[in-house]
């Protein structure tokens, strides 16, 4: 059978998914498609990395951080564009009950598709049939058809090396002459559960893992301060003021997150502030970081590795600003230590994972220290995350609340536990 006599192309897909179920709340965090013609040319390709609303999963298997995901877009947003490539053509994934099963639940929650269910070929299946293996991962399937996948877990490449696969296959008749794939063409060509809402949807929006890579070493360094795009030059105390009490929050950890970022590039525009302008409060900032530390006339390496870090995140040339002349600091800038948080016995904290040690390690922690581990309140004074992006429902309330986020690896230096008191009997 000429399966271009019955159905337009084939496109692949392969999914980065922070889980196994989407049942359970597990969500897209990366797709690639790779579109074919009815003979199985490739025709197009392209790739995005997908904000899922919540922890990325798996970054150890797929590589993909919350940081990489911040400004990607939501599932919603690409959807016209996705259903657009699945509409009349053959779903093709390698397992591919996996991918047209999210496919399914993402495009109907995006209201994209109807109650159908997605046809779908699976490569898997016809590998097991069609070459005899016992195992056949898309890896033992590459190997045994001498296709090389560059980038596995990369959800592109694992798309290509797919379609390469399939275009193996395309070539043997015992594959494509079987009922499963006839069926599948078949089913494929009649199948108009697809609901596109914009058919000229552009793809202005996709975040390739290589575009926000590039982004973020261009941003690195301070960069990120020339997104500040305000008018006003010269804020007066009582802005500077509160600016900098931001910086002490965000800068806790010494790292400032995507979302840190994003916070005080958002604190620019609500009050109108110029790049110049942040430059300027970041010099006074690091010169006030600097005073506090040589206020009791040691400068210890500690104080000294977090002024260095400091400066380099907010693009500070830590050089001129030990050479230039101190700022000239009113009352409420004079500051007496370097930014940390304060915990005492009875206080709040919360905890985010994935962390690299466990729920109950944290717990332990806090606990022996007469601090509370919950959930995050309004009283919360911390949240401890194990990605400072991390796009829990937990750190999505923190930022709502203006609670601190802090990395699980500066908990030692960023917060100070005062002593549980110990009662005495006389």
């Amino acid at each position: 059978m000429d399966s271009g006599d019955h159905v337009r192309g084939y496109t692949v897909v392969d999914f980065e998914t922070t889980g196994f179920s989407h049942r359970k709340g597990d969500r897209i965090v990366e797709i690639g498609v790779v579109r074919l013609d009815s003979e199985g040319r490739i025709v197009d390709s392209w790739e995005t990395l997908i904000n899922p609303m919540r922890h990325v999963g798996a970054s150890h298997i797929h590589g993909i951080s919350a940081k990489d995901v911040v400004g990607a877009p939501t599932f919603q947003d690409i959807a016209d564009l996705f259903a657009l490539e699945l509409s009349g053509n053959v779903f093709v994934g390698h397992n591919a009950k996996f991918d047209a099963t999210f496919a399914q639940c993402e495009l109907a929650a995006a209201g994209r598709l109807d109650d159908s269910q997605i046809p779908f070929l699976d490569t898997m299946t016809i590998a097991k049939r069609a070459l005899g293996l016992s195992r056949c991962r898309l890896t033992d399937v590459c190997d045994a058809l001498g296709v090389t996948n560059a980038n596995a877990h990369s959800a592109l490449s694992d798309a290509l090396a797919t379609a390469q696969v399939l275009q193996a296959f395309l070539q043997h008749d015992n594959a494509r002459d079987h009922p499963e794939w006839t069926d599948v063409v078949t089913q494929s060509s009649a199948f108009c559960g697809y609901r596109i809402h914009n058919p000229h949807y552009t793809r202005d929006g996709l975040r390739s893992r290589q575009a926000v890579a590039e982004a973020q070493e261009t941003l690195s360094g301070g960069a990120w301060i020339g997104q500040a795009i305000g008018h006003r030059a010269n804020p007066d105390d009582a802005i500077a003021a509160e600016y900098f009490a931001l910086l002490d929050n965000v800068l806790l950890d010494n790292y400032l997150s995507q979302m840190e970022q994003g916070q005080l590039l958002q604190f620019a525009r609500t009050h109108d502030l110029s790049a110049g302008a942040l430059r300027s409060l970041h010099a006074d900032y690091v010169h006030l970081l600097i005073h506090a530390a040589e206020a009791d006339g040691i400068v210890t390496s500690h104080e000294s590795a977090v002024i260095t870090s400091v400066s380099d995140l907010l693009g500070v040339d830590l050089g001129d600003c030990q050479r230039s002349a101190p700022i000239t600091m009113s009352a409420p800038h004079v500051r007496s230590a370097l930014p940390s948080i304060t915990l005492r016995p009875g206080d709040r904290v919360c905890v985010t994972g994935p962390v690299a040690q466990t729920q109950a390690y944290w717990e332990d922690y806090f606990t022996a220290r007469g601090i509370q581990v919950a959930g995050i309140a309004k009283s919360t004074k911390v949240l401890i995350a194990g990605d400072p992006d991390s796009l829990s429902g937990k750190a999505r309330k923190a930022r709502q609340y203006g609670i601190p986020i802090i990395g699980e690896m500066a908990v030692d230096s960023a917060i100070d536990c005062e002593e549980p008191v110990t009662a005495t009997l006389f």
